[in-house]
């Protein structure tokens, strides 16, 4: 199928509900591709990460130069909110196989992706965390966006996937019930020294630090990559700014690196 038409489907198409039927009519299922640099990746060829792969050979490029710029070999990668592996995978090619790859990720629909993608890379770093990230161990209730944007769900109480008739798609895309840990619970499973933590958790990420205070205090993390996502965070009556300040207790200064995108590193 021609590019223009998977980009119709994927980017112009709409309602979304309207492009997943087109793509189940045409049978439209994943499929492998090789990058220049030699990653494969199985994915959805309308979906947001297959359209920008097929463009342009990268997926989020800011955050992608980011995480290359401060990874290498031997380094440990915690990568919170996984998706379907893209990130674990960058990491896991540059900490090479001294270093090592946590990829978390609650989506249970997209475990056997990122396991799929970890093989056919052949990659032994990578190690799969299924679960969420939280202030508190609890289970919660996650709000699923269809495949065409799998990244785009959320435990996020305020979120509304910036669509109308959002509390009736709610019901139509369907939840999941996530086991949430926080990140201080799970400090023994993880090297007592971290060089990277790359999150990115649609809104949900002051509640991943909340539950991180000790492991923060410790500096376990020597850096700390945070997409941050402004609406989301407002739904739930919080901001950009009490991420920073949460952090800057624990001497963690803020550095912007992208649109939306903060680089906190230990001082």
């Amino acid at each position: 199928m021609s590019p223009s038409i998977l980009q119709f489907i994927g980017r112009k198409l709409r309602p979304v509900e309207l492009a997943l039927f087109l793509k189940f009519i045409l049978r439209i299922k994943r499929k492998e591709i090789q990058l220049p640099d030699g990653r494969k990746y199985e994915v959805d060829p309308v979906s947001d990460l297959g359209l920008r792969l097929a463009k342009s050979s990268v997926y989020e490029p800011e955050m992608t130069q980011a995480i290359q710029d401060i990874l290498q070999e031997g380094d440990v990668f915690v990568d919170l909110g996984s998706n379907e592996g893209y990130f674990a995978v960058l990491g896991s090619k540059l900490c090479g196989s001294t270093g090592k790859v946590f990829a978390i990720e609650p989506q249970q629909r997209l475990w056997p992706i990122i396991r799929r993608n970890t093989a056919i890379n052949e990659l032994s770093n990578i190690q799969l965390l299924p679960f969420g990230i939280g202030s508190k161990n609890e289970k919660l209730t996650l709000q699923l966006y269809p495949s065409l944007n799998s990244g785009a769900s959320s435990f996020a109480s305020g979120f509304n996937f910036g669509i109308s008739f959002a509390w009736l798609r709610k019901k139509i895309y369907g939840t999941q019930t996530a086991q949430i840990h926080t990140l201080d619970e799970i400090e023994n499973t993880l090297p007592s020294k971290i060089k990277l933590i790359k999150i990115d958790i649609e809104g949900f990420e002051l509640e991943a630090l909340k539950g991180g205070a000790e492991m923060l205090k410790q500096q376990r993390f020597d850096h700390l990559l945070i997409e941050i996502h402004p609406i989301t965070l407002e739904g739930m009556g919080q901001t950009e700014a009490d991420i920073d300040k949460l952090l800057q207790l624990s001497n963690y200064p803020k550095k912007r690196v992208g649109p939306n995108l903060n680089l906190y590193s230990a001082q």
